[in-house]
């Protein structure tokens, strides 16, 4: 029995099952399929960088973390918003640029 194989099918199906696109149930989502491991703030963000797609957030986690044990530590601090605040909206088929203040903390 391979247990790898078993886990991952069966985060593979419950990504597959979860349609929503509530930001609020997607970062409790993320939370709980990484075991709490991350605060609200830091699953917001790896979910904004993959334009709140679950699956490509999990899989930039995963990414993240391996080059950080893998390499230097880097680490950063989300300040503030600067050009669109967090839950404006935009129109559809609208361009527009997102810029974020972060802090180098590392």
């Amino acid at each position: 029995m391979d247990v790898d194989n078993d886990i991952d099918g069966q985060l593979l199906q419950q990504l597959r099952t979860l349609g929503t696109q509530d930001r609020e149930v997607l970062v409790k989502e993320f939370q709980r399929l990484l075991g709490n491991q991350l605060n609200p703030s830091a699953c917001s963000f790896f979910l904004d960088m993959n334009n709140w797609n679950l699956t490509a957030a999990i899989g930039s986690y995963y990414d993240y973390e391996l080059n950080a044990e893998n390499g230097p530590q880097l680490s950063m601090v989300f300040v503030k918003d600067i050009t669109i605040g967090e839950g404006e909206s935009v129109r559809p088929n609208v361009n527009f640029i997102k810029t974020w203040k972060i802090k180098n903390s590392g």
